[in-house]
């Protein structure tokens, strides 16, 4: 399913384009001279599954605590910058894996520079453009595709100029998710370059979910995108579990669990909603194709969850253990969970 065509591009360790799997990102919300708080996110997103982490540069401040990010961070580090070209180029001095850069923020004498500079350290850029920071040099019509692509075409002009073409990544995001998803297709014809995608400014909780999945779900479906976003009003660790549960749904990612839960009725009896969270945070950090149910009553349980490898199905105040909808015993709430932690100690996690 995937375009295995595009150009690759390194990003430290990780390899995005072409064969290569679709990689995971997400962007933190806290302020990049925090490093503590940034190397302490880095290392909960690598235990979630995350494959890149995005960080704002604002300031100088920014620009310098990037060289301490980048040396204790398990995930390459993408700089996020507008307006400033110094803060470019001091922030891939100081390590940035890769840079995104939006074109309508940067005059083409800046673009210059920052290009010279990321093609001596030899590392990817970026190319964003979304909906709300069109050049100003072009009409702000942001239904119309042409406007995307003639601020696109004329950047990557520049980047051809200087021989630096091979290096990049493309994104094009609308708020609009069907002028997005019609923004990738015509780029993955267009254009021979990875491609990152996501919706812009989706939302938060299950609607920005939705509507980032209303285009990225026919997008993947046609093979389109090599790094992903799910951008949410949300923690970074919900955008990475959000995107892991898309691509495994999709059968493009086979080393996340799934857990299934069931919505409840009147014949619950237990507390299904605060067990099956408690549950999700062990499963967070496993890389296995495994199948975990934790429903409402045994018509949920051993029944329809058969499939499940391991599960735990509500009665009163207590919950029937089953695997492969073979019955088990009946534990209180605290001894189920232990017995489901005891079940997955034997996988495979991601560590620090």
């Amino acid at each position: 399913m995937l375009r295995d065509n595009t150009n690759v591009v390194r990003i430290r360790n990780k390899l995005l384009g072409g064969k290569n799997k679709i990689l995971v990102q997400t962007m933190a919300k806290t302020k990049t001279s925090n490093t503590e708080a940034i190397i302490k996110l880095a290392n909960d997103l690598y235990i979630a599954g995350a494959d890149l982490l995005r960080v704002s540069i604002l300031d100088e401040h920014d620009a310098k605590s990037l060289k301490t990010i980048v040396d204790n961070s398990p995930l390459p580090i993408i700089a996020d910058l507008h307006f400033n070209k110094d803060l470019a180029l001091k922030a891939i001095d100081n390590g940035a894996d890769k840079i995104r850069i939006n074109p309508g923020n940067f005059h083409q004498d800046d673009l210059k520079e920052i290009i010279e500079r990321a093609k001596y350290f030899n590392i990817p850029i970026r190319i964003g453009i979304n909906s709300g920071s069109l050049s100003l040099n072009h009409t702000k019509d942001t239904s119309s595709i042409n406007e995307y692509f003639s601020l696109l075409d004329s950047t990557i002009d520049i980047f051809k100029k200087y021989d630096y073409d091979k290096n990049l990544v493309l994104a094009l995001k609308s708020t609009d998710p069907n002028l997005t998803f019609k923004l990738y297709r015509a780029a993955a014809e267009l254009y021979p370059y990875p491609l990152h995608i996501g919706l812009t400014e989706s939302g938060f909780g299950p609607v920005g979910a939705i509507r980032s999945s209303i285009c990225l779900v026919p997008l993947l479906q046609l093979g389109i995108g090599n790094t992903i976003r799910i951008s949410l009003s949300d923690s970074p660790i919900t955008e990475v579990e959000t995107v892991n549960a898309l691509l495994k749904g999709l059968g493009l990612k086979n080393d996340v669990p799934t857990l299934i839960t069931c919505p409840t009725c009147g014949r619950t009896q237990c507390d299904v909603s605060n067990l099956a969270k408690r549950i999700s945070e062990l499963l967070l950090p496993i890389e296995a194709d495994i199948k975990v149910a934790i429903m409402g009553c045994p018509v949920n349980g051993p029944g329809e969850a058969k499939d499940a490898d391991f599960g735990l199905a509500g009665t009163k105040n207590a919950y029937l253990t089953f695997e492969r909808g073979k019955k088990g015993t009946i534990l209180k709430e605290e001894e189920a969970y232990q017995w489901m932690k005891d079940k997955l100690s034997s996988f495979k996690k991601r560590c620090i």
